[in-house]
């Protein structure tokens, strides 16, 4: 079925955040809470009947905060029910001692791959994250250990081990994720990146070899004088099983 869907959206922050765990707690002590709410209208052209809705494309809310000493915590629900909410988004705890040059995270968090992914919502030049990005890089958010710093301005780096199961999911092997993201900054209005990614699961066929998924990421961007062009590549290579009819 054909059809062109006209998106409306509506954004009302009234906490504002920057992304899944990267906002910090604005007080030494305490619980802040914060939120993102995002309403929209869609109207879709079908070949038969047109549709039309309004839903909320995102409805969040959480609590971020600092516990003595150098300790923080992150921890976001989606409760749109179009997002088949609610369910836990984000929920990690992280140690800043050697911050800003290293940190480390434990819980659920975003993967460390990719300009746009962890680009956050509302800072997005477009009304939805682009296909190559929501169907290469999966999951988008998992659970395991995040390494992340900067040196200065030169530097930025993340890194992590996680499941790579399903989200919100036990994991069903031993094996692990890892995903990684350094950007470098020779200048000050140029930025250079690069995201990998490798893991394996469990295979679709009995009795085959583990399914092996290895993603790869380059990125530029130039923010010079009110003026910006960015860009990125990300490729995928699959084997395994479920490449070769296993679904």
């Amino acid at each position: 079925m054909k059809k062109i869907v006209l998106l409306i959206i509506l954004q009302m922050v009234f906490i504002s955040i920057y992304a899944g765990g990267c906002m910090e707690a604005s007080s030494e002590e305490g619980v802040n809470v914060v939120g993102y709410l995002q309403s929209q209208y869609e109207y879709q052209f079908n070949e038969e009947d047109n549709e039309n809705s309004f839903t909320f494309n995102r409805a969040r809310l959480g609590v971020v905060g600092n516990i003595p000493y150098d300790f923080s915590y992150y921890i976001m629900y989606e409760f749109s029910a179009f997002k088949d909410g609610p369910y836990l988004l984000d929920g990690f705890i992280t140690y800043s001692r050697f911050s800003p040059y290293a940190s480390i995270s434990m819980g659920q968090f975003k993967s460390p791959f990719s300009l746009e992914l962890n680009t956050p919502c509302q800072g997005l030049h477009t009304v939805r994250r682009s296909m190559v990005v929501n169907e290469l890089i999966n999951p988008q958010r998992d659970m395991g250990i995040l390494f992340e710093g900067k040196y200065k301005e030169y530097l930025n780096y993340a890194f992590s081990f996680t499941n790579a199961s399903n989200f919100n999911e036990k994991d069903d092997n031993e094996n692990k994720a890892f995903s990684g993201r350094a950007v470098f900054s020779p200048l000050s209005f140029l930025k250079l990146g690069g995201s990998y990614q490798n893991y394996t699961v469990t295979p679709q066929l009995v009795d085959a070899d583990e399914d092996e998924r290895t993603r790869f990421g380059a990125e530029f961007q130039i923010d010079y004088s009110n003026f910006l062009v960015q860009a990125e590549y990300i490729a995928g290579e699959d084997t395994g099983s479920y490449t070769t009819g296993g679904g």
